[in-house]
């Protein structure tokens, strides 16, 4: 049987999956595609359940939370589907909800066992500013490989009533899920209020993950952190426990301030993606050093396959100052110039890209759409799939409305 979809080359592998029966909108008019694939490793942009409502002439999302998370996950099986992939090929989700419907969340996981059924999967949730869409109440985001996948967890019970484990791992890469660090007081999970000290609880949990996984620090190709308000004064002094952590042999990194993680009393939440074996390619951009050369993170990282790209701004990273005043589409201009300069210098292009997430301030959404115009002049007219969404802040200036991090398969 045919594979169902029209997959076009992007650069020399990568396949861009749009699915060639997609019901409910018009691909066409989005800068970005459902899917790209490249060496059997396939990033899904983020799904609402938008559809087009000829009735209204509009794009509506319709229903409560659980109707849309269906519908979501019939659109994510679509596009698995192009892709000559299913459910059981899926190593991570990430769930983007708005705060309103929080009180229906944990029914969801009715849902996704529907779908996922018992295979093993990487998962977090956070809860976001908004959503693009208004009337949308979560985005799902995944990332899918083909291969043997085998859970990874070190022995911890609780995982046993969950629909996710603590990470998963397909071709020596591992994919974990969101970990919040907590210690035992008289017998009850307790999170310390110093973000430094929950940090540290957390890098003592990833590290426990990846042992089980037979990997290490020094195989972390990105962290992302999730940053809840009440944190961020504290949040520069997790530099210190990064450094602990991974020594000098620093990820590729992106840290964000959401609206407030699921735990109430969590300060950062952290997601990691490692890779065994391979040779460790760290990409350092010279004429970034004088302002870049300090931080916890490298400006690129790759491993393997993978190649992930720090979160990137406004911010000129050779003069140190922030670019575009308020006007986002400068602002996504140098970000995107920025990318384009890592991938430069690596010995990449922009069409080795797979999968970008553009997290905007709540002040910038007003011209975001504008920003399309500026994926056209990077990515001409194949796009590699992206999710965007609205959050706290952006970690930095007040002027700085939006942040974007990428992940390339080369």
């Amino acid at each position: 049987m045919p594979r169902p979809y029209a997959g076009e080359e992007m650069s020399k592998n990568i396949i861009e999956v749009d699915p060639a029966k997609f019901p409910w909108l018009d691909l066409d008019r989005y800068t970005f595609c459902m899917g790209a694939e490249n060496a059997g490793i396939l990033y899904l942009s983020g799904q609402t359940a938008s559809e087009y409502d000829p009735e209204l002439g509009r794009v509506v999302c319709k229903g409560d939370l659980l109707d849309q998370t269906r519908v979501i996950y019939e659109k994510l099986a679509v596009v698995l589907e192009a892709a000559g992939m299913g459910f059981q090929n899926v190593v991570q989700t990430v769930d983007y909800i708005d705060a309103t419907a929080l009180p229906l969340y944990r029914q969801t996981g009715a849902i996704r066992k529907q779908y996922l059924g018992d295979t093993p999967v990487g998962a977090t949730g956070i809860c976001v500013e908004r959503l693009l869409r208004p009337d949308a109440f979560i985005e799902v985001s995944m990332v899918a490989m083909k291969g043997e996948k085998k859970p990874i967890n070190p022995g911890w019970d609780r995982y046993g009533q969950l629909t996710y484990v603590p990470a998963v791992e397909v071709d020596n890469i591992v994919w974990t899920s969101g970990f919040l660090g907590s210690e035992t007081v008289d017998g009850q999970a307790h999170y310390p209020q110093d973000t430094a000290r929950q940090v540290e609880l957390t890098y003592g949990i990833i590290g426990e993950v990846l042992a089980a996984a037979g990997a290490g620090p020094e195989d972390v190709v990105k962290t992302l952190d999730y940053i809840s308000p009440q944190s961020l004064l504290q949040y520069p002094n997790t530099a210190e426990v990064r450094r602990g952590f991974f020594g000098s042999r620093f990820p590729a990194s992106t840290s964000i301030p959401v609206n407030r993680l699921l735990r109430p009393d969590g300060h950062v939440e952290i997601e990691v993606v490692a890779v065994k074996g391979g040779t460790r390619e760290e990409i350092r951009v010279p004429e970034w050093e004088q302002n870049y050369g300090g931080l916890t993170q490298n400006a690129g990282v790759k491993k393997g396959r993978l190649l992930q790209i720090s979160g990137q701004s406004s911010l000129d990273h050779a003069t140190g100052a922030t670019v575009g005043g308020y006007d986002i589409v400068a602002q996504s201009e140098q970000a995107y110039r920025n990318i384009a300069r890592i991938m430069d210098e690596g010995g990449y292009s922009m069409d080795d890209i797979v999968n970008t997430i553009e997290w905007v301030a709540p002040n910038g959404m007003m011209d975001y759409r504008k920003v399309g115009e500026v994926r056209r002049k990077y990515f001409g007219d194949r796009f590699p799939s992206a999710t965007g969404v609205s959050m706290h802040q952006i970690l930095g200036r007040p002027e700085q409305l939006i942040e974007v991090t990428a992940v390339a398969v080369v």
